[in-house]
C-alpha cells in the first residue's frame, strides 16, 4: 500500500455522505473510523520497512562497505529498490530525495577508499582540505534513474612541505615528460599540490564509473584541468572569464557551477568558493543579461499551433527530446530568475517557492511551475523505466502519438508553461526592471 494520502481522500470520498448523518451510532462510527485505521497501520508498516531497507542498504552495506565491487552493488540495488518505491508512490520529489541519500553516501565512500589508494601507493593522504562539489542534477538535488558524474574539485593551498618520496618523483617525471623544467629542478610545492589531486581526480573519477557512475559526455569531471583546480585557481578561472572574458572556461561553464553543491569534503572550503564565484557573478551584469537571454530563448516541443514539434528523419524519427524541449528550458529559465534575485539555492523546487516568497512571481504561476516541473521529471523517468538504458540510446526522446489524449495534454500544458514563464522573465528582467 503506498504512503501517501490516497487512503484518507478515497476514505473521505467514500464516507462523506454517511459522516453528516447525525443519527449514527457509536458502533457505526467506531467502525468506521477502525477501518481507516487499520487501513493506515497498513501504509505505516509498509513505511517502516521500507525505511528499514534503506537504512540497511546505507548504514550496514555503503558505509561498511570495503571494496568497489560492494558498491557497486549497493548502487544496483538502489536503482531497483527506488524503482519499485517510485511505482508505487508516484512522487518525484522522493526519488530525488533518495538517489541524493544514496549516491552521497557512495561518493563519500569512493572518495575514502581512494584516499586509502592513494597512501598505499606511495602518494600519501591529502595534503590540504578539498572539497568535492556535484553539478548538474547532483547539484541541484535532482537525480533520476541513471547518472552520470557532473563534478568539481577545489583544493587548499600549502606552501610547505609535504610531499612524500615517491610523489616528489612521479611529479618530477610528470613535468619532465612535458618539458616544463627541462629535468633541471625539482617541482614546486604548487606542482606537486596539483599532480596529487590530479591523480587523486582522475582515480575518483574511474571508480565512480566502476561503480554505476557513467562519466559525463561533456567531460564535466575533475579528472579534466577546466574542473580541478586549487581555491586561487578557481578564483582566478572565475574572475578570467567574467571579468576579463578568457581563459579556459567557457560561458556555459559558469551555468553550470551555478548548482554547485558540497558531496564530500570541506564545507569552509566550499563556502569561499561559493562566495567569490556569486559575488563575481553579480558584479558582471553583461554576463547575466547575456544568460537570460539564452535561457528565454531555448525551444520548447511545441509548434506556434500547440502540436508536438518532432523529428523528421533518423532513429529519433516522429519524436521529441523532452529533455532539451521541455525540461531544460524550464530548469534554465528558473535558474537565470533566482540568480537575478540574488537566490542562490540550487534545487529547481526551491528556487521557485524563493520566487514567489520575493514576490517575482505569483502565486498561480508558483503552482503552474512546481506541477509542469513533476510532470516533466515523471515523463523522463519513466521513459528511463520503460527502455533499457544499456544500449547507448537516448531515455529522453518521447515518441507523442503513443501517448493517451490525456498524457498528451499534460505535455502541453507543461510547455504553456515553460513558454509562458519565458515571456514573463524576458519581459520582466530584459525589458522591464534593470538587472
Amino acid at each position: 500500500m503506498a504512503l501517501n494520502f490516497s487512503v484518507i481522500e478515497t476514505f473521505i470520498s467514500d464516507y462523506r455522505e454517511i459522516m453528516k448523518d447525525k443519527t449514527l451510532l457509536r458502533q457505526d462510527r467506531y467502525k468506521m473510523i477502525a477501518g481507516l485505521r487499520d487501513k493506515l497501520q497498513s501504509s505505516l508498516n509498509d513505511y517502516e520497512a521500507f525505511e528499514g531497507e534503506l537504512a540497511s542498504l546505507i548504514i550496514d552495506k555503503i558505509e561498511k562497505a570495503t571494496t568497489y565491487e560492494e558498491l557497486a552493488q549497493c548502487h544496483k540495488r538502489a536503482v531497483v529498490m527506488v524503482k519499485k518505491f517510485f511505482l508505487e508512490e508516484d512522487n518525484v520529489s522522493d526519488v530525488h530525495d533518495l538517489f541524493r541519500i544514496i549516491r552521497d553516501r557512495i561518493t563519500i565512500g569512493v572518495l575514502k577508499m581512494v584516499e586509502d589508494e592513494m597512501e598505499k601507493e606511495g602518494f600519501g593522504s591529502p595534503p590540504t582540505d578539498y572539497a568535492w562539489l556535484g553539478l548538474g542534477s547532483e547539484g541541484r538535488d535532482e537525480q533520476t534513474m541513471i547518472t552520470d558524474q557532473d563534478n568539481m574539485i577545489v583544493y587548499d593551498e600549502k606552501n610547505d612541505i609535504f610531499a612524500t618520496d615517491y610523489l616528489r618523483k612521479e611529479c618530477y617525471e610528470h613535468y619532465k615528460s612535458k618539458g616544463d623544467d627541462g629535468g633541471k629542478n625539482m617541482p614546486a610545492p604548487k606542482q606537486l599540490l596539483d599532480y596529487y589531486y590530479e591523480m587523486f581526480s582522475k582515480k575518483a573519477v574511474d571508480r565512480l564509473h566502476g561503480v554505476g557512475f557513467e562519466r559525463c559526455k561533456g567531460g564535466v569531471m575533475p579528472s579534466s584541468d577546466r574542473w580541478r583546480g586549487s581555491i586561487g585557481d578557481w578564483r582566478k578561472r572565475i574572475e578570467d572569464r567574467l571579468t576579463l572574458e578568457k581563459g579556459i572556461f567557457e560561458s556555459l561553464d559558469v551555468i553550470i557551477l551555478t548548482d554547485a553543491r558540497l558531496i564530500s569534503g570541506s564545507q569552509e572550503l566550499t563556502n569561499m568558493f561559493l562566495k567569490d564565484f556569486f559575488s563575481s557573478l553579480s558584479e558582471n551584469k553583461h554576463v547575466m543579461k547575456d544568460f537570460i537571454q539564452s535561457a528565454v530563448l531555448m525551444p520548447t516541443a511545441l509548434s506556434l499551433f500547440g502540436n508536438f514539434k518532432t523529428e523528421k528523419s533518423g532513429e529519433n524519427k516522429d519524436k521529441f527530446n523532452i529533455k532539451l524541449t521541455g525540461w531544460a528550458p524550464l530548469i534554465m529559465t528558473v535558474r537565470m530568475a533566482a540568480l537575478s534575485n540574488g537566490i542562490y539555492e540550487t534545487n529547481t523546487l526551491k528556487r521557485i517557492r524563493l520566487l514567489r516568497g520575493m514576490n517575482v512571481i505569483k502565486r498561480d504561476m508558483e503552482g503552474d511551475l512546481i506541477e509542469t516541473y513533476l510532470v516533466l521529471v515523471k515523463f523522463r523517468i519513466m521513459n528511463q523505466i520503460n527502455n533499457k538504458v544499456d544500449d547507448g540510446k537516448d531515455t529522453n526522446y518521447l515518441r507523442p502519438d503513443m501517448l493517451g489524449r490525456e498524457e498528451q495534454e499534460k505535455l502541453r500544458k507543461a510547455m504553456k508553461v515553460v513558454e509562458a514563464l519565458q515571456k514573463y522573465i524576458e519581459e520582466m528582467l530584459l525589458f522591464g526592471q534593470p538587472i
